[in-house]
């Protein structure tokens, strides 16, 4: 059993009734489960909201990369059956080393139908600039036929990529975002007095450095790497995310890097921040490579 509080948990406290973080707290103090008054409440839908920016790899497929930097301008307006839980505002920073998602957005409705349309709505109203957000994906989902017949499955998302105009995606994103935008510190990750720059975990999770085994390590310590190249994975709740310097953004601007450390074990839980490795510009910046 998954005893976690889920992140969709407002869902369920819209459509029941109950509140559920303060029924933990009742509960664990000597009440019976049995006292809950369990409502039925139409139906409920939420949006994660991810500080993310699309890009195309070399085979013309999307991949999403984290996207931190300065909040410019933030609204979530305020509105009946709409709860917005978020970490973003106006002049806040999102960090590279910690999950991209930055707000909840949950619509509440007497019908499965009712909710998403109120729901498109309010994300068409909300307004973020400065940061790159899967925002105009929202769109594109919450309008999509298939996900209003509710007749998707496991593979609904790259079956609606396939029917996407993917380039024009990935600019709406962009474009989105402004064109005032204000880029993390390199400071934040630089070694004193020393060219080396430091790799933290965006979050929690096992760390591994191969992926298996019998298999040979992603990277060594020496190795001239790109950005696109990954580093390792992060496993949590069996669900495995590989980590690569440009998912950190332009923290790393440089093309290719050497590996100077690998801070980690195979195996070794790691949390937002940990030192995972050490990586140097493989070309000092001004100088021609080969």
């Amino acid at each position: 059993m998954n005893t976690r509080l889920q992140v969709e948990h407002p869902v369920t406290e819209m459509v029941s009734g109950i509140d559920i973080v303060a029924e933990q707290f009742r509960i664990a103090s000597g009440h019976d489960i049995a006292d809950l008054d369990i409502q039925d409440n139409g139906y409920a839908i939420e949006a994660r909201i991810n500080a993310e920016k699309v890009v195309l790899d070399g085979e013309g497929h999307l991949q999403f990369r984290p996207d931190p930097g300065e909040v410019q301008h933030c609204l979530f307006p305020e509105e009946e059956g709409i709860d917005v839980i978020a970490t973003i505002a106006t002049g806040k920073a999102v960090s590279p080393f910690y999950d991209s998602m930055v707000a909840q957005v949950i619509a509440h409705a007497e019908t499965r139908e009712a909710a998403t349309e109120k729901l498109l709505a309010y994300l068409r109203r909300v307004e973020i600039k400065g940061i790159c957000t899967n925002l105009p994906l929202l769109y594109r989902i919450l309008s999509d036929q298939v996900f209003r017949d509710g007749v998707y499955d496991t593979a609904y998302l790259p079956g609606l990529f396939e029917r996407l105009d993917q380039a024009q995606l990935a600019e709406e994103i962009e474009a989105a975002a402004g064109n005032d935008r204000t880029a993390i510190d390199v400071d934040t990750i630089s070694i004193e007095n020393s060219d080396e720059l430091k790799v933290l975990a965006p979050a929690t999770g096992i760390f591994y450095i191969t992926p298996s085994p019998t298999e040979p390590e992603y990277v060594t310590e020496g190795e001239v790497i790109t950005r696109d190249k990954i580093l390792c994975q992060l496993e949590a709740m069996k669900s495995f995310t590989p980590l690569r310097l440009a998912d950190f953004g332009e923290l790393y601007g440089q093309e290719d890097y050497e590996v100077a450390r690998i801070n980690m074990a195979a195996g070794q839980q790691v949390n937002p921040g940990d030192l995972l490795f050490v990586v140097r510009p493989a070309t000092p910046t001004g100088e021609a490579a080969g």
